[in-house]
C-alpha cells in the first residue's frame, strides 16, 4: 500500500497533488512553529514550486534545492527548506542510480559543510541521516519497483505466449487449409487469403518476439540499424491493404536507440492502421521521419478519403502513443486536418 501511494504521489501526472500538499504541510509548518519572515516565505516558495520538475529533471531538482539551502539567511525557512531537500533526493535516488546520484551526495554535503565547517562529527551525521538516509529509501524503493515490474512483465509474456499466440497460430493454421480449398477456384480469393496468412504469420512472429523482450529486457524488438527497413515494411504492408502511401523515410533513424525506434515503428504501424480503419484505402496519406540533432520528428496525413469515418474514442491506441511520446520527453498531436487526419510526434534524441 506504501508503494502504491508513492507511485502515485511521485507520478508526473500527480505534480499539481504534490504541490498543493507541499505547500499545506510548509503553511502548517509556520503557522505552527515559526514565524517566518516575507524572504522565508519566497525562499519556501521557490523549492516548492522547484519540486515540480522531479519527474522529469530529478538532478535539476536537487541542485536547485542545494543552491537555495545554501543561499537562504538563517532562519524559519531552513528546516523546511532540508526537508524538500531530502525529498528531491529521495525521488532522484527512485528516478535514478549512477553518477547523478555522486553528483547530489557531494553537492548536498558541501552545502552542509557550509553551516559548520569545523564539525566533522556533526557534519557525518548530517550526511548520513539528510543525505544518505533519502537516497537509500529512494534507492530501495526503486528496487522494489523494478522486481514488480519483471514479476508483470513475466506474467504478460506468459499470457501471451500461451493464449493469444495459441488462438493466433490456429488463425494461421485455419487460413492455410481454406486456401488449399477455395483459393484455385478464384485468383482474388488467393490473393487475400495469402495476404491475411503472411499478416498471421509476422504477427505471431511479433507476439514471439514481444515474449522474448518481456521476458528479457536486455533484448531489443527492433534489431539496432534497422529501424529504416522497419518502416518501410509497415509501409509496404500498408499498400498492401490498399492505402496510397507517400512515405520519406529518414536513414538516419538507424541511429536512434531500441527504445525510441520501437516508439517510432510503432507510431508508424498505429498512425497507417487508423488511416485506413477511419478513411480508407482511398485516402492519399503522407508519412514523414526526420532525425536532427535534437530531435526524431515523424509526422502522419491523410486527405480524409472519400469520407472519413470518426472514431468513438474509445480506442486505447492514440492513449498509448501518448504515453510512449510523454515517456521519452516528447510531444504527440493528432487531430483533424483540413477533410483528413493529421499526427505528429517529436521526441528529443539521446545526445
Amino acid at each position: 500500500m506504501v508503494h502504491t501511494w508513492l507511485d502515485q504521489f511521485f507520478d508526473r501526472r500527480a505534480v499539481p497533488l504534490r504541490l498543493a500538499v507541499l505547500v499545506a504541510v510548509a503553511g502548517s509548518y509556520f503557522l505552527a512553529f515559526e514565524t517566518p519572515t516575507v524572504l522565508d516565505v519566497v525562499f519556501v516558495a521557490g523549492a516548492v514550486l522547484a519540486m515540480a520538475a522531479g519527474p522529469r529533471w530529478p538532478l535539476a531538482v536537487v541542485v536547485a534545492q542545494a543552491g537555495l539551502l545554501a543561499v537562504a539567511p538563517a532562519g524559519a525557512s531552513h528546516l523546511a527548506l532540508k526537508v524538500l531537500a531530502g525529498i528531491a533526493l529521495f525521488e532522484l535516488a527512485m528516478r535514478r542510480s549512477g553518477w547523478p546520484l555522486a553528483v547530489a551526495v557531494a553537492l548536498m554535503t558541501a552545502v552542509y559543510a557550509l553551516y559548520r565547517p569545523d564539525d566533522l562529527p556533526g557534519l557525518v551525521f548530517r550526511a548520513v541521516m539528510a543525505i544518505g538516509g533519502p537516497i537509500l529509501l529512494g534507492t530501495y524503493v526503486r528496487s522494489v519497483r523494478r522486481l514488480a515490474q519483471v514479476e508483470v512483465r513475466t506474467s504478460v509474456a506468459r499470457e501471451l505466449h500461451d493464449l493469444v499466440a495459441h488462438h493466433v497460430s490456429s488463425i494461421v493454421l485455419r487460413v492455410k487449409a481454406a486456401r488449399k480449398v477455395l483459393a484455385p477456384q478464384d485468383p482474388q480469393v488467393r490473393e487475400v487469403l495469402d495476404d491475411v496468412h503472411d499478416s498471421g504469420v509476422a504477427a505471431l512472429a511479433d507476439l514471439r518476439q514481444l515474449v522474448t523482450v518481456l521476458r528479457d529486457p536486455t533484448q531489443s524488438f527492433v534489431e539496432p540499424g534497422s529501424l529504416p527497413a522497419a518502416v518501410e515494411a509497415a509501409v509496404a504492408r500498408a499498400r498492401k491493404v490498399g492505402l496510397r502511401v507517400n512515405a520519406s523515410v529518414d536513414p538516419a533513424l538507424a541511429q536512434l536507440d531500441a527504445t525510441r525506434s520501437l516508439t517510432v515503428l510503432r507510431l508508424t504501424q498505429e498512425g497507417l492502421a487508423n488511416v485506413a480503419k477511419h478513411a480508407g484505402s482511398a485516402a492519399r496519406t503522407r508519412l514523414s521521419t526526420s532525425v536532427t540533432a535534437d530531435a526524431v520528428r515523424l509526422e502522419i496525413r491523410d486527405d480524409g478519403g472519400d469520407f472519413r469515418v470518426a472514431g468513438d474514442g474509445t480506442g486505447h491506441g492514440l492513449v498509448g502513443l501518448r504515453e510512449r511520446v510523454e515517456m521519452l520527453g516528447g510531444t504527440l498531436e493528432a487531430g483533424a486536418d483540413g477533410q483528413g487526419w493529421r499526427l505528429l510526434a517529436v521526441m528529443p534524441v539521446v545526445s
